[in-house]
């Protein structure tokens, strides 16, 4: 009876288990290693290669920036790097009036620090100038824009060594870590002597007479990093002190704030004469460079062509089509950016956004990877939706352009390995797909 059972049993379990296994398995398989000769799922993966360049960057939109970016850096891959901010300074109300007989005691710059990049170890000098010409809110600036301004500064600040961590202490309190620069009594006694019914009566009347000033470094220091400038920071403001009255009737230290809540622009200038980047670009090799140069603040980006996109076949479904970038090894003098972005490049050669950008595992984050027991940063990217549109004949097979995020706030860069003999080393598009 007990064998009779057993026979009847076995072959309803055995069944019901080949059931479960056939409703687990995933069609998805993204590694084709992990397929036997049994499976007949008709996945496959095929790794592209990618011929690279690197590009200038055009002009970018720098107005209206909440961050500011002050700094110098000469750098062994990408030559010498400059940036400075212009931003107004405003009343915080119409028909401002300092009283009877002010009398000037200081006007200070503060600017608070929301970072740094680079070891900016190095001093560097820092001037204050007060702008010549007007800008305002209706024009779009960009980041090689430039201000006329009126010489000589008005504030200067030798051997700048930013500290972001520390607590500034002065005899009217203390402070979160900022950049703070006196600014000369001259420049101060023009804004506290300025007529209260027509300069100081509202903010079109200010700024046509006090335009805004621009804050910048010596271009014959350069230093070894940049700090980043938080402009709308309660604490990034130009405070004038003063006393009105005179005799018994003289008042008391009395100050007004003048917060940065007018148009901010961030310039660079970038100098790439007799640099990597400038040989790379001038001259490349028709067959792709090795390394790629990407630099934020109007810098350089990269240009990535697939070399071999009619290799796969066209009547397939992508799993997956991970685009895979690695620093170049000897590339250590400043970190490599946080995130880089990525855009398909469409007929005119413009970027436009992906359909993967924004979805869960885009990817973009520099991580670092053991290979081989060396450790080397890497960017990756999920493409599958563009891929298989460009295998469709939607979009055009004009590549991508890759460059670091935000550009117009920060002078980030890398150098991308594109090695033809290592292929560790080597920008790939690994995709991995179904056959149809």
């Amino acid at each position: 009876m007990k064998s009779k059972l057993i026979r009847i049993i076995a072959p309803v379990v055995f069944c019901w288990c080949l059931f479960l296994i056939q409703g687990c398995k995933d069609p998805m398989i993204e590694d084709s290693n992990l397929l036997t000769s049994e499976d007949d799922l008709n996945l496959a993966k095929d790794t592209l290669l990618i011929k690279a360049f690197s590009q200038y960057e055009v002009p970018l939109r720098s107005s209206g920036v909440s961050t500011g970016v002050l700094g110098s850096i000469d750098d062994p891959n990408f030559g010498k790097t400059y940036a400075g901010v212009y931003s107004q300074f405003l009343l915080t109300s119409n028909n401002l009036y300092f009283g009877e007989n002010p009398q000037l005691e200081s006007v200070v710059l503060m600017v608070r620090y929301s970072g740094k990049y680079g070891n900016f170890n190095l001093p560097v000098d820092v001037s204050v100038y007060e702008l010549a010409q007007s800008i305002n809110d209706t024009t779009v600036y960009r980041t090689n824009d430039a201000f006329q301004v009126q010489v000589p500064a008005i504030g200067q600040l030798n051997g700048l060594v930013p500290n972001i961590t520390d607590s500034i202490q002065t005899n009217r309190g203390k402070y979160p870590a900022h950049l703070r620069i006196r600014l000369n009594d001259d420049f101060g006694r023009k804004i506290l002597e300025a007529d209260t019914t027509a300069v100081l009566s509202s903010n079109s009347a200010f700024l046509s007479y006090f335009k805004g000033f621009y804050l910048t470094t010596n271009s014959s220091t350069t230093s070894n990093g940049l700090v980043y400038l938080d402009m709308q920071s309660a604490i990034s403001q130009l405070i004038i002190y003063y006393r009105n009255g005179t005799g018994s009737n003289e008042v008391d230290s009395l100050s007004y704030r003048f917060p940065f809540t007018g148009v901010r622009v961030n310039h660079f200038d970038n100098v790439y004469t007799g640099s990597p980047v400038s040989t790379s670009i001038s001259s490349p090799n028709p067959n792709g460079e090795e390394k790629v140069y990407l630099q934020a603040g109007v810098g350089t980006k990269g240009r990535l062509y697939i070399k071999d996109l009619d290799s796969l076949p066209k009547n397939i479904a992508i799993n997956k089509a991970e685009l895979i970038l690695s620093q170049s090894a000897g590339d250590t003098a400043y970190l490599a950016p946080l995130l880089l972005n990525l855009y398909r490049v469409d007929d005119a050669g413009q970027a436009v956004k992906l359909d993967d950008d924004g979805l869960n595992g885009f990817g973009g984050v520099r991580t670092a990877e053991t290979v081989n027991g060396a450790t080397i940063n890497r960017y990756r990217f999920n493409v599958k939706r563009y891929m298989q549109k460009l295998l469709q004949g939607v979009y055009p097979n004009k590549g991508f352009y890759v460059e670091p995020i935000a550009p117009n706030t920060n002078s980030e860069r890398v150098v991308l390995s594109n090695s033809s003999t290592d292929s560790n080393y080597q920008i790939k598009l690994v995709v991995t797909y179904t056959k149809m």
